[in-house]
């Protein structure tokens, strides 16, 4: 008797400190998650952010002159470092082709990052723009683990959308299951911090109030952003650690360097990533649901072989892609003096690269043209013939 009546008081003391406790706990987290989305709603993320670094810098700028400009690159900092866009419009200019060309390209950037702005650079409506030129990033595992992954940079792009194609882009990576899960903690961190408008005070308190500074990457002057259509080579950075790597890079590295380069010219490509490859494939559908002809572009790298990018032009039938990425063919930009480090060109290196797809693009063009001429010859006979 007395071992049930421990237990009935036990049984009764826990049910009655349960249920309270439950419910007061689901009335907090209920609260504070009101309190999160009504906060969101009534100061929402802004259309341009003022800090996210050279991100906020392009948005700005873009935004004030979107209507001038009729071609777009973006990609990771292999396109910003490596397309010089005043190089490009004037070598098409001597093709008497009127292009003005903007670079967008940005350090670090992540597929589901670069298609976010790719979306928000087509929501600005830009009303003369006709060709976005796109480098698809292949990255590995150690890029969704960075120091971008729940900085203010990071956080903006993780809507519910990105961070749901961020996610799925972790699993299908070669990588073992722990590394995938921080991987993925990271973005679904990233996505509940911007969902819920967490940590926004401390960013403007840390900025405005206190004056500090949350960007250690060197930036441009908007000037100079400005009178390079958002190029900025890397041989033209001050800060010291710059160049610091690459003097280590042509000290120490080169060896391993020319070793990448001849793995190369063998012409292994990686194996095919299926949602990769549908996730280049979407963005591509994107840009011509909106009366823009998306083209594909591969920067002289030397660690992979961009196998979305080349697998989906095997697919497609009208889909264009320029591909640098083979010494054999453009041995110049392998060459140890265009070079800034393993991934990047120098200046030299970028405006050679420039030129190289300016004449590419020019003879697409060109080739463009002749098939429209002889479609429009074609049915012009054929409407004749149909009246005779």
């Amino acid at each position: 008797m007395n071992l049930i009546t421990k237990f009935d008081i036990w049984k009764n003391w826990s049910y009655s400190k349960l249920l309270p406790t439950t419910a007061y706990s689901s009335i907090f987290a209920i609260t504070l998650t009101a309190v999160f989305v009504i906060a969101n709603i009534i100061a929402p993320y802004p259309n341009i952010p003022d800090n996210l670094g050279l991100i906020s810098l392009k948005l700005e700028y873009f935004a004030k002159h979107k209507d001038e400009y009729n071609a777009i690159f973006i990609g990771p900092s292999t396109t910003y470092r490596g397309i010089v866009p005043n190089v490009f419009d004037q070598l098409m200019a001597e093709q008497n082709r009127e292009i003005k060309s903007f670079n967008f390209g940005i350090n670090g950037a992540i597929a589901a990052e670069t298609d976010f702005y790719l979306r928000k650079i087509i929501s600005l409506k830009p009303a003369k723009l006709e060709w976005l030129f796109v480098e698809y990033p292949e990255r590995t595992l150690e890029q969704h683990i960075n120091k971008n992954a729940n900085s203010a940079r990071g956080i903006y792009w993780h809507t519910p959308r990105q961070t749901l194609l961020d996610f799925r882009l972790i699993m299908e990576l070669k990588q073992n299951l722990i590394d995938k899960f921080f991987a993925g903690y990271a973005t679904l961190q990233s996505c509940l911090i911007r969902t819920f408008w967490m940590g926004r005070f401390a960013n403007f308190w840390q900025v405005k109030v206190l004056g500090m500074k949350l960007f250690l990457d060197e930036m441009p002057d908007y000037s100079i952003l400005a009178q390079e259509s958002g190029y900025y080579a890397h041989d033209w950075q001050k800060l010291q650690r710059h160049k610091y790597w690459h003097q280590f890079f042509l000290d120490n590295l080169k060896d391993d360097y020319y070793q990448d380069v001849e793995q190369l010219r063998q012409g292994n490509i990686s194996p095919i990533k299926p949602y990769s490859l549908k996730v280049l494939k979407e963005m591509c559908q994107y840009i011509e649901n909106h009366g823009i002809k998306p083209i594909l572009f591969i920067s002289p790298i030397v660690q992979e072989r961009a196998s979305t990018a080349i697998n989906l032009y095997k697919q497609s039938d009208v889909l264009p892609l320029f591909a640098f990425n083979d010494p054999e063919v453009f041995p110049n930009l392998y060459q140890l003096d265009r070079r800034f480090d393993f991934l990047h060109l120098n200046h030299q290196g970028a405006t050679e690269l420039t030129g190289s797809l300016a004449k590419q693009f020019a003879q697409y063009l060109e080739t463009e043209k002749a098939s429209t001429i002889a479609k429009g010859t074609g049915n012009r006979e054929q409407g004749l013939g149909s009246i005779e």
